[in-house]
């Protein structure tokens, strides 16, 4: 558990495991502390490092702070404090969109990227739609919490609870400053702020598109027509979870990415460019 310090803001993180190194990086809203049903079963093989992005659980920074630049230094930063000079990341919602700035700002750091449930900051207005869809038919308060699946919240009601306890911790999810969240959230998918479709032809590494079946923010569908953007990429379909297949479907969340992670280091073959229904 270390502090590293970036452009102004301390940076928490938390290192666990040997192995190839792994970096799992929290959506909007939420913490490092979310991962707990990823790490225990990662950290025997992997190098697992955790980080709470700045302005969430213990990195408090300025909400303005808050920049598409600012996370990816962030996060670089840790790698270094770290002495990681490769690592997989594995990016929920919101980070999604910092590890490809990442993965295309310093290809040499990145060996593979698992996006789930994220729009990735990118500009094509299939993506815009959505995102402005579910930022607009929610409160700063509910942004979070819809990301569960309502038959999940119906029969999982302690970890429904628990996820929602996690995302307390944060200040701009539990105090005063939840709609500066939403502003700060529709300012990182402004025009100005988006990477062009284009860009994605130039990801090195092998990608990984994970959506849950009732998503709202990234629907199915969404996730395959970006996969077919990337050069190395595929797209896979978790049923009956919404927007958090890691929290909702963690032994099946873990197992494919598992399985993705052991095909980029030369283990099991690589899945065909999308898999509807893979995690029934």
């Amino acid at each position: 558990m270390s502090f590293v310090q970036a452009q102004g803001c301390r940076i928490y993180h938390e290192r666990h495991g040997q192995g190839p190194a792994l970096v799992f990086c929290h959506g909007a809203g939420s913490n490092a502390a979310t991962w707990w049903q990823q790490i225990p079963f990662f950290s025997s093989h992997f190098t697992c490092l955790t980080l709470d992005c700045r302005g969430f659980g213990r990195s408090l920074a300025r909400p303005d702070s808050l920049t598409w630049d600012a996370l990816t230094r962030d996060l670089l930063a840790v790698l270094d404090a770290e002495r990681i000079d490769r690592a997989a990341l594995v990016c929920q919602s919101l980070s999604g969109g910092v590890g490809l700035r990442l993965a295309l700002a310093h290809p040499d750091r990145v060996w593979a990227l698992v996006s789930s449930g994220s729009p990735l900051g990118i500009d094509a207005p299939e993506v815009l739609a959505c995102v402005e869809r579910y930022l607009g038919t929610s409160d700063s308060r509910q942004v979070e919490q819809r990301a569960l699946a309502p038959a999940f919240r119906a029969s999982e009601a302690a970890l429904a609870f628990l996820y929602q306890q996690i995302n307390a911790f944060n200040p701009l999810v539990s105090g005063d400053l939840t709609a500066e969240l939403k502003r700060r959230l529709q300012a990182l998918n402004h025009p100005d702020a988006l990477i062009g479709c284009e860009r994605l032809a130039e990801v090195a590494c092998p990608v990984l598109l994970v959506s849950g079946e009732h998503d709202p923010l990234v629907p199915p569908e969404l996730a395959r027509s970006i996969a077919a953007l990337f050069p190395n990429a595929r797209a896979i379909e978790m049923n009956a979870c919404g927007h958090s297949p890691y929290f909702e479907r963690p032994a099946e969340f873990n197992a494919q990415v598992g399985r993705f992670l052991r095909s980029c280091l030369g283990g099991a073959p690589a899945d065909p460019v999308a898999e509807t229904g893979a995690c029934s």
